[in-house]
């Protein structure tokens, strides 16, 4: 395999040939080219939008697709046995910098990519603090930093209250085995705990539990749904159990909003954390050193509501008089 090193002594020698006569010899790529890995752990619509959003950074900082950068992307389709197959193929590209999304996937790389001098970018991972990754917000590790995609509870309760009136219980669906969910949760038990309303939670730890799962939080005011790379590709199946029992969903992303899978969300602009972590690449491939930069977090104001009107209806509700304003219907 040829190192990044070995890639640009190669190119020296190339332009020395060419220098004595080798015109015939074939163009390589510029020693300033860059190769981006990304590892994600499997298709979904706003995981796609964070790698969008890191993408538009990077080219706004001068690293542009098809001139001086080249990805590579592998995804494990959200099962966890195949994350070390694609983190060590993708580390056998040698690349100059690796994106890593979700908290599963970063944790892994953390002990399954071995070349210590390949910074890794992270996104959409909820607490990479709690998660080990980072020693604090303020400080990347020596080869980790990124962004967050860490929602605000209260902002969701606010949200909820302003859409459902007056609530005397939530209720939570989390995968145990995802320290984002459980951060996320004891957020949730906090906030609810302020608010002097009742909390329920449910762990699911496979997606053909989660029906029986979300049966179980009956009697709730509404269900919390996080940004749980277990739970969102399953989400149409906790919305039918929830349904037949008459109690809205409010989710952390929008697809299924606009989708009319569940009544509303309350969600940060992933393709805004994505973009956090491509200004973190882009400093990185420019010279700097992941302990030299901050962790990135959604801000309060960053959270966007989205009310589906086909769920509306079907609930028989009307939109509040306090979101008469707020420009978040979708029919």
């Amino acid at each position: 395999m040829t190192s990044r090193l070995d890639r640009r002594v190669l190119g020296a020698a190339i332009i020395a040939l060419a220098s004595l006569g080798a015109a015939s010899m074939p163009a390589l790529a510029q020693d300033d080219d860059k190769l981006i890995a990304i590892a994600n752990f499997g298709p979904h619509v706003t995981l796609d939008q964070a790698i969008e959003g890191f993408k538009k950074a990077l080219a706004d900082k001068g690293f542009v697709e098809g001139e001086n950068v080249e990805y590579e992307y592998a995804h494990g389709n959200f099962d966890p046995s195949l994350v070390p197959q694609i983190l060590r193929s993708l580390e056998a590209r040698d690349p100059d910098l690796m994106l890593t999304i979700t908290t599963p996937i970063t944790q892994a790389a953390m002990n399954l990519v071995e070349d210590k001098s390949i910074p890794i970018v992270f996104t959409v991972v909820t607490d990479p603090v709690a998660a080990g990754v980072v020693p604090s917000w303020d400080k990347g590790s020596d080869r980790f930093v990124g962004a967050s995609n860490m929602q605000s509870l209260e902002a969701v309760l606010d949200f909820a209250g302003n859409l459902l009136g007056e609530m005397g219980s939530m209720g939570m669906l989390y995968n145990p085995g995802d320290v984002a969910d459980t951060t996320q949760l004891a957020q949730a038990r906090e906030v609810a705990a302020a608010a002097g309303i009742e909390f329920k939670a449910e762990g699911v730890e496979s997606v053909n539990d989660i029906q029986q799962r979300t049966m179980a939080l009956n009697g709730v005011d509404f269900i919390y749904v996080p940004s749980s790379s277990l739970l969102q590709p399953a989400l149409p199946a906790a919305a039918s159990a929830a349904e037949r029992m008459g109690v809205p969903i409010i989710n952390a992303s929008h697809p299924a909003v606009r989708e009319h899978v569940v009544l509303a969300s309350v969600s940060i602009s992933w393709e805004q954390v994505g973009y956090n972590s491509g200004l973190l690449a882009a400093e990185i491939l420019n010279g700097a050193k992941p302990s030299e930069l901050s962790n990135s977090r959604p801000a309060i104001n960053e959270h966007i509501p989205l009310i589906s009107a086909k769920r509306l209806e079907a609930a028989g509700m009307t939109l509040p008089d306090a979101l008469a304003s707020c420009d978040c219907v979708v029919e």
